[in-house]
């Protein structure tokens, strides 16, 4: 996660999806984290420590992040790699800050300031940097203002390292015209096809074979472990009876309480960013334009929104399908602002300048701001008083349900007592019980050992809610017997008989073929499908995608039949054989590379770039010395 917004740290897509970050320390006086002294250390990277401490706040800072994007994500799911990441990326910084140093390369206060100041989100509305903003973001990032200037002078660092390294990286325009070629080259081709259904009569399956086929594959036919469990299902918002809460208590309640129901404005919005520098020179505004203007009319002509993104948008400029998420005022530039809050959704923007470049703007869905009035709100209040009300009681109502459950009382009774949702599962896998009750893997596993009659004498966590459990029955894992499986077996045994028979009939005719345009008597035999256009790495109309096919298709020369026969799946015939030629192959239409030749050119000397500066870094971890000294607190373990 770190890696990844450093490398991206000057992308509009990662200032959107995390907001404003505020970078106060030049302009309050904090104290650096450069100060390494006392402290255990977690690595050492050529002799340089990497303090445990440093380690802690980039690992809660990255998990914070993570966990933000992810909101339902298990702690335990990431702990483990999240901690290998973070000091990966604390390695990296600390192997470019020293090659920066040994460089001459550096980062003055004065150039982080007018970073700084420069930045238009924390500016008001004279241009002027506005310490406030400062203030509101750090505070909603939950991040040390030291902490986030340390990151950014190592950004700068790295991107002057960046520029060092690979100053001499340039893009001949014939070779990314060849790429560009390859990569839009259209194939015709003519195909025959032999349906595995047509030969499903001639087929029957001996039970000798029924038998060995059941033999071989027991395992697909398991029944795994079983349980079926009662329970109560215990909600602190259920305990607190919001339905009991008269009107006038929820007023009172709810002007008290108005500022936990403020909401800003924010919409959902996806972009295509043609890349422009602010103070670009008329001709590269005028390519840019070009390349705008060739976008668009690829919209005009139907193409989806996301696809036209994905195929345009530079790595960092937003996410799949240019999605950015949810934008509230004040996190992005003004002109980008401007346009995403005043369109309807599903609208798509005109050309938007920003200081990133040209933008067109999609909003997705839009949430309206400001308080809502009480009774359009009652709800939601009467549900977070009964919250309130529950959580206080929670702990001995859960204490109470499982001291009455290990002594034997009806768990139904004691939910109808409570007005709490009793429920029986009837037999149920581990996964079933996790899909449906939504408890832990590790909690449903458990389940399945308990003996049949027992309570559970643990409450068990089940998404926002708890669950007090008794067993009521269980089933050891089985195999289904052949009797109950056998018609199966023996559809797919036919099956494979039949595109067996498909593949050879279609290895027979293809065998008696030359290369060439076939006969007219060849094309009645074959009863041949033609299909105009084919996309490299796309599918044949009509079949399901298919690589070796794909490839085949675009490394066969023109007239030729592809020496193989391919087994394949018609969306309307089902499995089958398949032999084709290639009869013909269209290059992209030359106004369309000029659309695109800029975007393409710089794209390819993009790559070439950071492939070097890969190699570069390579270099530098291959000689580096290394050592964890601590791997129990990079892992997470005990913790």
């Amino acid at each position: 996660m770190l890696e990844y917004i450093r490398s991206n740290a000057q992308s509009f897509g990662v200032k959107l999806a995390f907001g404003v970050i505020i970078l106060v320390f030049v302009f309050w006086g904090v104290g650096s984290l450069s100060d390494r002294t006392g402290g255990n250390h977690v690595a050492m990277v050529n002799g340089s420590p990497i303090s445990a401490r440093d380690f802690e706040l980039a690992y809660r800072h990255a998990e914070d992040a993570m966990r933000r994007n992810n909101p339902g994500l298990p702690r335990e799911a990431l702990a483990q790699e999240l901690g290998r990441q973070v000091l990966r990326d604390l390695v990296t910084r600390n192997l470019l800050s020293a090659e920066a140093a040994r460089a001459g390369i550096t980062v003055t206060p004065l150039e982080l300031r007018m970073a700084i100041g420069e930045v238009k989100a924390f500016q008001d509305a004279q241009g002027r940097f506005d310490p406030e903003a400062y203030k509101r973001v750090l505070e909603a990032q939950r991040m040390s203002p030291a902490r986030y200037e340390q990151e950014m002078a190592g950004d700068m660092l790295r991107q002057k390292l960046f520029a060092l390294v690979t100053a001499s990286v340039w893009t001949d325009p014939e070779e990314a015209r060849n790429r560009y070629d390859f990569l839009r080259e259209q194939r015709s081709v003519e195909y025959a096809f032999f349906p595995a259904a047509a030969y499903a009569g001639s087929v029957a399956p001996t039970e000798e074979e029924v038998q060995a086929y059941y033999d071989a594959r027991k395992a697909d036919f398991g029944i795994p472990a079983r349980v079926a469990l009662a329970y109560v299902l215990v909600r602190a918002e259920a305990l607190g009876r919001a339905e009991s809460i008269g009107e006038s208590e929820a007023l009172a309640w709810y002007e008290a309480n108005t500022a936990r129901f403020a909401r800003e404005e924010e919409v959902r919005a996806a972009h295509i960013l043609v890349p422009l520098a602010e103070d670009a020179a008329e001709d590269e505004v005028e390519k840019a334009g070009k390349s705008m203007a060739a976008i668009e009319a690829e919209l005009a002509a139907g193409k989806a929104f996301a696809a036209v993104a994905d195929a345009h948008n530079g790595p960092n400029a937003a996410g799949p399908g240019g999605e950015l998420g949810w934008i509230r005022r004040g996190m992005t530039v003004e002109p980008f602002e401007q346009a995403a809050f005043a369109l309807k959704p599903g609208a798509v923007s005109a050309p938007v300048r920003s200081p990133f470049g040209l933008h067109l703007i999609k909003v997705e869905g839009k949430k309206p701001g400001g308080v809502p009035p009480f009774a359009e709100a009652a709800a939601d209040v009467r549900k977070a008083m009964a919250q309130e009300r529950g959580e206080s009681r929670l702990h001995d109502v859960l204490d109470n349900l499982v001291e009455a459950n290990i002594l034997g009382k009806s768990l139904k009774e004691s939910a109808d007592a409570l007005g709490l949702e009793f429920g029986e599962t009837g037999l149920a896998s581990a996964a079933e019980l996790e899909a449906k009750l939504h408890v832990k893997a590790g909690d449903a596993a458990s389940l399945l050992a308990v003996p049949a009659g027992s309570p559970v004498d643990s409450v068990l966590e089940a998404g926002d809610a708890y669950l007090v459990v008794r067993v009521l029955k269980s089933e050891a894992a089985s195999t289904r017997p052949l009797a109950q499986v056998r018609e199966d077996i023996v559809e797919k045994i036919r099956a494979e008989k039949a595109l067996t028979k498909a593949m050879e009939a279609a290895s027979q005719k293809r065998g008696a073929l030359s290369d060439g345009p076939p006969d007219a008597g060849d094309r009645a035999d074959l009863k041949l499908h033609a299909a105009p256009t084919v996309e490299r790495g796309g599918a044949l109309p009509g079949f399901a995608p298919d690589q070796a096919l794909s490839e085949a298709l675009f490394s066969t020369a023109t007239n030729a039949w592809l020496p193989g026969v391919y087994a394949v799946t018609s969306s309307g015939d089902g499995p089958g054989a398949l032999f084709a030629r290639v009869s013909g192959v269209r290059p992209p239409e030359a106004a369309e590379w000029e659309a695109v030749r800029d975007i393409m050119v710089d794209a390819m000397k993009r790559e070439r770039a950071e492939g070097l500066f890969e190699i570069f870094m390579q270099r530098l971890l291959s000689r580096a010395r290394i050592e964890v000294l601590d791997p129990a607190l990079v892992d997470r373990k005990n913790m």
